[in-house]
């Protein structure tokens, strides 16, 4: 018992954060997108939530793996935390390209380069997403 315990304990010592990481410009540029803007009439186009929100059931089915391989030592703690990390980033990197809704304005829509996709503009912010393994608390 004291060696499981002893495999277990130090998942509790660390967590994944994913978002995005950048410059204030390009966390502004995100916040907006993130939640919307009334004073410039821009519209919420959530892609970090909502793409954690998509990827939670993936990652409770690998953690649950995970845990079980850790218990059984079969596998070591930061490849877990590393494989949540990757899963987490390539779900919200494929909900950040599948954002339809609401559609562009017509006013950006002829500024536009490149179609009407939305956050397309954004390539350095797409970019910028990451994930990162840090201490708890």
């Amino acid at each position: 018992m004291a060696e499981l315990l002893g495999r277990l304990r130090p998942l509790t010592q660390n967590e994944v954060h994913v978002g995005m990481q950048g410059d204030a410009e390009l966390a502004m540029i995100a916040g907006v997108h993130e939640y919307g803007s009334v004073k410039m009439k821009i519209p919420a186009r959530s892609f970090i939530g909502t793409g954690k929100k998509k990827a939670q059931a993936a990652i409770s089915k690998l953690v649950r793996k995970g845990i079980n391989e850790i218990a059984r030592g079969e596998r070591d703690i930061e490849s877990l935390y590393e494989e949540i990390g990757q899963l987490a980033l390539g779900k919200m990197e494929k909900n950040f390209d599948r954002i339809k809704q609401p559609p562009i304005s017509p006013i950006y829509a002829k500024y536009k380069v490149g179609g009407k996709k939305l956050l397309r503009a954004e390539q350095d912010l797409r970019e910028s997403l990451t994930f990162k393994i840090v201490p708890k608390g």
